[in-house]
């Protein structure tokens, strides 16, 4: 009779024993409880509470449903498991061995906002990893007007968290859209000594010779190339000395207006880098991966618990991704992940997709593949 391998019990044996490693803020039954959540979350693309415990096996599978659908609703709703305390440790383990391959030795980190509907607001923090990203930080709020989502203290928490994560080995380059054009933020990413490219809103004062101030929106974009400013000084009030990029105005009303502290002629390339990589881990939580749009919850608790949920099996499913892509050559089977056209490579399946076929390929299955726990974040 042939064996099976990496059965709903061996994985989330594996699994439960490197988040209880990785974090003394999570107990052994959390640490179960949440590798039960994952594995059920990925193979049943979604975080909702039904959905997941159908997926349960093992010994579980011998629950009546609703029971494995209460197990999990209970960890969702643990008032006493502090999530962004285990996350934060959760993340800073895998951080610690993470390692740059490119000369420059810059790290892009994206700032956005997500919105769940109207109920909940969440400010995340990411790293980009190929075209996609991977959750660093992240806090959610109740509604879409909570005032401390949109505060500077909340922002600095998160900009904070993530330098020190860091630990000044690489460059940090933070990337945000015009949600984030305070002066306070640039001057707070500048006091640590990390880089910024964060386009701006235009209806702001900026001086170009040191005395006239003048609005934004009349320094007008060139046709077909960027506008390259150094040294303005950024809002009357508060007289930042920043460079600015304005790229070209063809084919669109909307040119950009990035502010940044390095030379400007780096800030259109770099913040290109924002796109694709925080959005795609913002569409696999939900349309593309695990449905979270989908949840009825109503306490931020359960929300922000669910969150998290969505973000370990992100990165899990991403860094098994990279690890394919890195040593694919030694793999079993070809997922077919690129092409190749006119000499160029280019990649068809993402990291995080790559991940989940991986997973879902090699699931109770009679395929002897080793499936890895060590949480080794290759840079792609």
């Amino acid at each position: 009779m042939s064996k099976l391998y990496n059965t709903f019990e061996s994985i989330s044996s594996d699994l439960a024993n490197y988040l209880k490693e990785s974090s003394n803020n999570i107990s052994k039954p959390q640490a179960y409880n949440l590798s039960y959540i994952v594995i059920g979350a990925i193979q049943a693309n979604s975080i909702i509470a039904s959905k997941v415990a159908l997926n349960f096996k093992g010994t579980l599978s011998n629950n009546k449903p609703d029971s494995n659908e209460k197990r999990v609703k209970r960890f969702f709703n643990n008032s006493i498991f502090n999530i962004y305390n285990f996350y934060a440790d959760f993340i800073s383990n895998i951080i610690s061995t993470y390692k740059v391959k490119h000369s420059d030795n810059n790290v892009f980190i994206s700032l956005d906002y997500t919105y769940n509907k109207d109920d909940f607001t969440s400010l995340v923090f990411t790293l980009r990893i190929g075209k996609q990203s991977i959750s660093l930080w992240f806090k959610c709020f109740n509604g879409t007007n909570d005032k401390e989502a949109f505060s500077i203290d909340t922002i600095k928490d998160g900009i904070l968290f993530v330098h020190n994560l860091f630990n000044k080995k690489y460059n940090l380059i933070f990337l945000a859209d015009r949600w984030f054009n305070d002066p306070a933020i640039f001057k707070y990413i500048d006091s640590l000594g990390d880089k910024f490219c964060i386009r701006t809103k235009t209806n702001v004062s900026v001086s170009t010779d040191g005395n006239e101030f003048r609005s934004l929106t009349d320094i007008k974009p060139r046709t077909n190339s960027s506008k390259l400013l150094k040294s303005i000084l950024f809002t009357q009030s508060q007289k930042m000395n920043v460079n600015l990029a304005i790229s070209p105005s063809k084919n669109t009303d909307d040119p950009w207006y990035i502010v940044t502290n390095l030379d400007p002629s780096f800030a259109i390339k770099y913040y290109h880098k924002r796109f694709g990589a925080i959005e795609f881990l913002f569409k696999s939580q939900k349309s593309n991966g695990f449905n979270l749009e989908d949840t009825t919850v109503s306490n931020i608790t359960a929300f922000r618990n669910m969150f998290g949920a969505t973000c370990v099996a992100i990165t899990w499913m991403i860094i098994l991704g990279a690890d394919y892509v890195k040593n694919k050559s030694h793999c079993k089977f070809n997922l077919y992940d690129i092409r190749r056209t006119k000499g160029k490579i280019i990649r068809v399946k993402s990291l995080f997709n790559i991940g989940m076929t991986i997973f879902k390929h090699i699931y109770n299955s009679f395929i002897n593949y080793n499936l890895k726990f060590n949480f080794i974040l290759y840079d792609i």
